[in-house]
């Protein structure tokens, strides 16, 4: 028991450390801002009430769960001007706790702590995620997409383990509507019992995701129609511009001066990786090589498909929109999923060559760590959420407990309304 208590105490240390880590990546003033989804769709619909089951309220088609749940917890326990403090803070917390299951999990995958380790850095410090998923709750399915593999391929060796598993997939699976592109993995070793936990969450997930979708569809999309060659371009784009390039004006201004050539050349290392792990290494790595792929394909496929636009249409692109071209949300994951090539290279290569193994993961530090500070942040420009709760409260003097002012939200022009904040809970 007191073992259990040690393992326990430092697992919570880590992951709070981990939660600060992520929170610093994030300029101050990004800490005071509501993003989008965060604010009218889950802060004011957790204010509105509605009881427990409102946290299975659907939004465009599926659920958000784990968004909901902390929209709930926020409203109730963090004062109203430190709403957006709240948010950012949990949801580094999240990104922690997905970092720290990622870590436990790949326990199952190598018994190298520097890979383990490189591989649970990853979401921490992804060059692109302070500028757009990181810090707010509307952003944290990514992050539990992410989580989902490494959930499916650890055994529950306990009792605790059977519930820890089974509800990460489950909260997981019903808040990102694309962990069912993992579903494949619940045939892999179907007979042994002690992988069924988490595949079991990611089923009853799923299903309830769908189930939803077919109740409440998702609002009819106008998105620009794609050429399936722009899919194919736009994930080789994305992909060396997260990885190598950091920042969409880099990247950008690489492919208009340089044309395919930046983009071939950061894709060198990634073909050699993958290269040497399908001829070299042993079965397990192979087939973890090609579920990595084949999950950053897949996730990018599958939010182009469901998200179509001009700006994904990468193979009309002009010069003018290669200079304007930005990494979206949907860069992150499949980006994420071709980083933790490396760890696996470094993990094949520890038996047998040791110095290339941790010349590797010394390499893959260094990459992590020179983005830690973003070079572009989406929320900077406002507008502040303590400020606009100072202006509503002001416009409350004399007015009805039941009449509500609105808290614009980031972006700038996202909501027309904002969150619209009820007098009563405005006033000391």
């Amino acid at each position: 028991m007191r073992v259990t208590a040690i393992r326990a105490a430092i697992a919570i240390l880590v992951v709070a450390a981990t939660s600060f880590l992520s929170l610093f990546r994030l300029p101050q003033t990004v800490w005071d801002n509501v993003w989008a989804e965060d604010g009218p769709v889950f802060l004011g619909q957790a204010m509105s009430g509605g009881g427990p089951g409102s946290i299975f309220t659907p939004y465009e088609g599926y659920l958000h769960v784990v968004p909901r749940l902390l929209a709930a917890v926020i409203v109730r326990v963090v004062p109203v001007e430190d709403f957006a403090v709240g948010l950012a803070f949990a949801s580094c917390l999240v990104v922690a706790v997905v970092a720290y299951l990622t870590f436990y999990c790949a326990s199952a995958l190598t018994s190298s702590v520097g890979v383990r380790l490189a591989w649970a850095a990853i979401p921490v410090l992804l060059s692109v995620g302070p500028y757009e998923i990181l810090g707010n709750t509307a952003n944290i399915h990514w992050y539990l997409l992410w989580l989902m593999p490494w959930l499916l391929l650890k055994p529950a060796r306990s009792r605790p383990e059977v519930v820890l598993l089974f509800l990460a997939a489950l909260l997981s699976a019903l808040t990102e509507v694309i962990s069912v592109v993992f579903l494949p993995l619940v045939l892999l070793r179907i007979r042994r019992k002690e992988f069924w936990p988490a595949r079991a969450g990611l089923m009853v997930g799923a299903g309830v995701q769908i189930y939803t979708t077919f109740l409440y569809p998702r609002s009819s999309s106008n998105g620009h129609p794609l050429d399936p060659m722009s899919v194919v371009v736009g994930w080789f784009v994305n992909v060396a511009g997260v990885v190598f390039f950091g920042s969409s004006r880099s990247m950008g201004l690489n492919i208009l001066n340089f044309g395919a050539g930046p983009v071939i050349l950061a894709f060198i290392p990634i073909i050699a990786a993958v290269a040497f792990l399908l001829l070299r290494s042993k079965r397990e790595h192979r087939l973890l090589a090609l579920l990595f792929v084949a999950a950053s394909f897949g996730v990018w496929a599958a939010c182009l498909v469901a998200n179509p636009g001009a700006q994904f249409d990468y193979v009309h692109f002009t010069e003018s929109d290669w200079a304007k071209s930005i990494l979206t949300r949907y860069s992150a994951i499949p980006a994420m999923f071709i980083l933790a090539l490396f760890p696996l290279l470094a993990d094949s290569l520890r038996i047998t060559q040791a110095r290339a193994s941790a010349g590797v993961l010394a390499a893959f530090a260094v990459v992590l760590a020179v983005s830690y500070f973003p070079t572009q942040v989406a929320r900077e420009q406002g507008p502040s959420w303590s400020a606009g709760v100072r202006t509503a409260v002001a416009a409350c003097v004399g007015a009805r407990d039941d009449e509500t002012r609105p808290i614009q939200v980031a972006p700038i022009g996202w909501s027309k309304s904002g969150v619209l904040m009820p007098c009563s809970r405005l006033r000391p």
